[in-house]
């Protein structure tokens, strides 16, 4: 299957945690110190989360650091859903910068979740198209302070957006037609 779910990829680092907590301690003598409890962070609330996307989005390079809330409501609210196409976000595997990744990742989750709270359609699967969007606008302010920076996808993506064809370019990453398709 082409799609990753954040769902499952959450359950699979919990219960890493979880294998690794239930280990024994290495058996020396070394005095332990006792890890104080920590409360779970609060979920952030729809408000919140959308503030925290709309104060990144005016300056993702240098807005990094408001991103924990809009990302935590994604993760832990439930009142978003989104499935990773791995097509879609293969530029993620490119060799460059992690910040930079970082920053695409973050735009395309927060322009993903926006869509989602602003159509408030609770069987939603995600908009990948607006994700896209709101990436492309990281990566043309990450391309004003980096003049050389490319990554082919996003460049074809752009031409399509100028052309007014953003969501028909993005559908064709996600659902390529397929033999099977076209006899249907």
């Amino acid at each position: 299957m082409k799609r990753i779910s954040l769902l499952l990829a959450t359950v699979v680092l919990a219960m890493t945690a979880a294998a690794r907590a239930a280990e024994p301690p290495p058996e020396d003598d070394a005095p332990r110190t006792p890890v104080p409890a920590v409360a779970p962070a609060r979920v952030p609330s729809a408000d919140e989360a959308r503030a925290a996307y709309a104060a990144f989005r005016a300056d993702p390079l240098a807005r990094l650091d408001r991103t924990d809330p809009f990302l935590r409501f994604i993760r832990d609210s439930g009142e978003v859903h989104m499935v990773l196409n791995n097509d879609l976000m293969a530029w993620m595997y490119q060799p460059f910068d992690d910040t930079l990744k970082a920053v695409l990742y973050a735009s395309y989750l927060g322009g993903n979740m926006e869509a989602q709270l602003a159509h408030q359609d609770p069987l939603s699967s995600g908009d990948d198209v607006a994700g896209m969007a709101s990436a492309l606008d990281a990566y043309a302010a990450i391309q004003k302070a980096h003049a050389d920076f490319r990554l082919p996808m996003f460049e074809d993506l752009k031409t399509a957006q100028a052309a007014h064809r953003l969501d028909a370019a993005v559908m064709a990453i996600v659902r390529p037609a397929s033999g099977n398709d076209a006899a249907k």
